[in-house]
């Protein structure tokens, strides 16, 4: 194998990689992906079966999207500082800790982490204890995956990103299929306390296993091509010398920012200004932005220098949110509008239709990616998501739902699959990687924050009025926006073919 090298300068700043990544077989390429499957079998259970449910348990059917979006809200606004944060820290890991690497230390504690802060929400009992528990779990769980994703730019060469997107792909919608069937197997709100107790605790058992295995995998079978060395030279520093740095800049305005927005927003609401009163959620949002437009300057996120990366990132954000809104509400949506008698069970079915279909479009969109450009797929994906939109708005015939989620996963997979070797094919520093791709994953994260702000309130509103299912077509009228901007977006990427 080809060593790819790095170079020092006497400042001891780390120069590009230097050197050709070597064509990789199928067995590595399935094991640099592999971790995904855990990682989605972990995400597609608690998100659209095991959180809804423990909701429903916990406060019953009227309050239940406002306590929904109270627990994840806070997990997902971890993570749009987590991921990128561990991306930067296991890109310039060095010394005792780097002698397995710079990625697998951390893919190993954050599993460890993860498998703690999973026993403490199985045994949550109430919301506050489960929002904790799922912000804890989302931190410790990006200290994984941000590294992780890094080993796709690390170790496969561009020839074969499109490929390995599509392995990734597939990979993920497994997990996904996993995940909502284990859940949907064994958790049903509707039995008494001690019988979905006993469910409850085998599905957290269940994914605790799947995470282990497939983390040990992860670790003894992937090599990771040596990172830069770092100067051994430090010099000591004054507390000026940090005060003087942009991120000790950027931090204080952030947090100058926030705490004013917060102020003028109170105050408002106080004098009652124009007899209009700023909504909470409005508060919320406006908030999450400054954060997150401090956490992207922080880790060097510069869209006029990396125009590319930058439309990636606001492709992803878009995209992500149109999907989000309708996942997270969908089993409410199956319980409120649907009737049916088993949400779950329904919901379950529902997303296993979706991932079967979206692996036969997954694979084939990786390869077609390579071949004939990455932006013709997005174009495809978001045409067919948003005529799902529009059936779910037209209709609430489950067989039809059920024929649409078939559409559906065709546009889901081919989009997530492009979508990994877009960011490949644009990230901005060789040597930063890992950090990159963390700032990538910030418009997960942040599409995450921003879905159940705008459907939590919404849907509890329209429920109060006595329309609930007015709420429901209103939420996905505005997820078919956000698909079709998504699609359109793309077409700005001008360093990737179309």
């Amino acid at each position: 194998m080809e060593t790819v090298k790095h170079d020092v300068s006497r400042s001891g700043t780390l120069s590009e990689p230097t050197g050709e990544l070597p064509r990789l077989r199928w067995t590595r390429l399935v094991a640099i992906s592999i971790f995904a499957l855990a990682l989605n079998f972990q995400w597609a259970a608690l998100g659209t079966i095991v959180l809804p449910s423990q909701i429903v348990k916990m406060v019953g059917d009227l309050d239940k999207g406002s306590a929904l979006a109270f627990v994840l809200i806070p997990g997902a606004f971890v993570s749009l500082f987590a991921n990128p944060l561990f991306g930067w820290l296991s890109d310039r890991t060095h010394g005792r800790l780097a002698v397995w690497g710079r990625r697998r230390p951390y893919i190993f504690l954050g599993t460890v982490g993860s498998v703690a802060s999973l026993i403490w929400m199985a045994t949550a009992r109430d919301v506050l204890s489960l929002a904790i528990a799922y912000a804890l779990t989302q931190f410790v769980s990006n200290a994984a995956q941000s590294p992780f994703h890094a080993l796709l730019p690390d170790i496969v060469p561009p020839q074969q990103r499109g490929l390995t997107s599509g392995v990734i792909g597939i990979l993920v919608i497994i997990g996904n299929i996993g995940g909502v069937l284990l859940a949907g197997h064994f958790i049903d709100a509707s039995l008494p306390l001690p019988a979905y107790t006993q469910g409850l605790w085998l599905t957290y058992g269940i994914i605790i296993v799947i995470l282990v295995i497939f983390m040990i995998i992860t670790l003894f079978w992937v090599h990771e091509i040596p990172g830069p060395v770092q100067s051994q030279t430090r010099e000591r520093r004054p507390l000026s010398y940090w005060l003087r740095q942009p991120a000790t800049r950027t931090i204080a305005s952030v947090l100058a920012t926030t705490v004013l927005a917060w102020g003028i927003i109170t105050l408002w609401n106080i004098w009652q200004i124009g007899g209009i009163d700023i909504d909470s959620n409005f508060e919320q949002v406006l908030i999450e932005v400054i954060v997150t437009i401090g956490i992207l300057r922080l880790f060097d996120f510069r869209p006029r220098r990396d125009p590319d990366f930058a439309w990636v990132l606001a492709t992803r954000l878009i995209m992500m949110l149109g999907i989000n809104i309708i996942q997270s509400f969908l089993q409410y949506y199956m319980r409120d509008v649907v009737k049916v008698a088993h949400p779950e069970q329904a919901t379950t079915n529902f997303l296993i239709i979706v991932s079967l279909t979206s692996i036969v479009s997954a694979f084939g969109a990786g390869w077609f990616s390579d071949h004939f450009g990455r932006k013709r797929i997005v174009y495809i994906a978001g045409g067919l998501m948003t005529v799902v939109g529009l059936v779910f708005v037209i209709t609430h015939q489950l067989p039809l739902l059920i024929a649409a989620g078939a559409i559906f996963g065709l546009g889901y997979g081919a989009y997530q699959s492009v979508d990994w070797a877009l960011v490949a094919d644009t990230l901005p520093s060789k040597s930063n990687y890992a950090r990159d791709m963390g700032v990538w994953n910030v418009a997960l994260s942040l599409s995450q924050v921003v879905a159940p702000i705008i459907g939590g309130p919404l849907l509890d509103t329209f429920s109060h009025a006595g329309r609930p299912v007015l709420g429901y077509q209103v939420l996905f009228s505005i997820s078919i926006i956000f698909c079709l901007l998504g699609t359109v977006t793309v077409r700005f990427i001008r360093g990737v073919k179309n």
